[in-house]
């Protein structure tokens, strides 16, 4: 048999499919017969009985049972996988890491599929939701036709509220005198954000002599805040619209600076980015991007008067929150997010390619 256990000194010995080999030593753990079960576990996941077919793979398990049989035995468990409590198992797997509670929990199902015993409602807890979420690592389907219209249409309509918003503010602004003179009112607060810049709530309170639990009592900042200045929902609109619409690569999106949109009349730009951070790249801009653009600097020019010269450059400007001070500083591309309505998805690879900021 390719893949087996060895019980002296205690190991499991692999043969994968491409012909390579591997041993993985259990010997001198503190609890032989609980590390003999988890590798009972082990041995069912391994090619060919399972999917495990790599070196690297198994050693993720190897380490998982090494670290689970030292944990336990440290807290005075002695048994095998037969003596396991589920409230100890939740407890282990609260406190372990999202790849170790995954390992373990694999190893302990698969043992009791061989025919191992395992305490009542063990197998059930192994089986159920994890207690540390993990980053999926699959390939997500591809969005529908349907679906990618929903997305566009999404962002299309966040993008022109929140710009509609954000010129009424401007307008209330300038209508607007200090509240200490003027009074609490909608055109009050926009004018001193104006003013003084996206600030926190303490901040603003102290500019006018009160307390940030008198600001949020009164009521009225947070929305002026998120008028006034894009906040990261809009940022991520901004961004993914025009990538639909540009269909320049994400990571040609992520970096841009102003200094990058060259002005070839008043209706064409010549945008330089960097694809896949490897080569430069220049484009004449669709003209729906041209105008995207356009608006979202008309959007952020507020907001990019406040910030240091070195981030004036940066294309993508944003509150991380409204109501706070803290800029976006970067963006974990780690899916598109789920469409409305619909599931989680990839572009299809006919699809433009589009930035796709997950948080930040």
């Amino acid at each position: 048999m390719p893949t087996m256990l060895i019980d002296e000194p205690l190991a499991v010995t692999c043969v994968f499919s491409d012909g390579s080999k591997a041993e993985f030593s259990f010997d001198g753990l503190p609890n032989p017969h609980l590390a003999r079960d988890l590798a009972i576990g082990l041995v069912e996941l391994i090619h060919p009985h399972g999917t495990a077919d790599k070196t690297g793979t198994v050693n993720h398990y190897a380490q998982a049972i090494r670290g689970m049989v030292r944990t336990l035995a440290e807290r005075g468990f002695a048994g095998g996988a037969a003596q396991l409590r589920r409230g100890q198992m939740a407890e282990y797997w609260m406190g372990c890491t999202g790849p170790r509670e995954a390992c373990t929990r694999a190893m302990l199902e698969a043992f009791a599929q061989a025919g191992g015993r395992l305490g009542e409602g063990v197998l059930e807890l192994a089986a159920g939701r994890p207690y540390n979420l993990q980053t999926n690592h699959h390939t997500l389907p591809p969005y529908t036709e349907s679906e990618w219209q929903r997305l566009t249409q999404a962002c299309r309509t966040l993008v022109e509220k929140s710009y509609a918003a954000h010129r009424q503010a401007l307008t209330a602004a300038s209508r607007g005198r200090h509240p200490v003179e003027g009074g609490w009112t909608p055109e009050n607060l926009r004018w001193l954000l104006a003013s003084i810049g996206p600030v926190s709530i303490s901040e603003f309170g102290r500019s006018i002599g009160i307390s940030a639990a008198v600001v949020h009592n009164r009521g009225g900042f947070h929305d002026a805040v998120r008028d006034m200045f894009p906040t990261l929902d809009v940022l991520i609109a901004y961004r993914l619209l025009f990538g639909v619409y540009s269909g320049i690569v994400p990571d040609g999106i992520d970096d841009l600076v102003t200094d990058d949109i060259d002005w070839a009349g008043d209706t064409t730009i010549l945008l330089s980015y960097i694809k896949g951070r490897t080569a430069a790249e220049s484009l004449t801009l669709p003209r729906r991007s041209v105008r995207l653009l356009e608006q979202w600097l008309a959007h952020s020019t507020l907001l990019r008067s406040f910030v240091p010269p070195e981030e004036r450059r940066k294309l993508w400007l944003g509150l991380s929150r409204p109501g706070g001070d803290r800029r976006v500083r970067r963006f974990d591309r780690v899916g598109i997010p789920a469409s409305p309505g619909g599931r989680g998805r990839r572009p299809a690879a006919e699809d433009p390619p589009v930035p796709d900021p997950h948080h930040a």
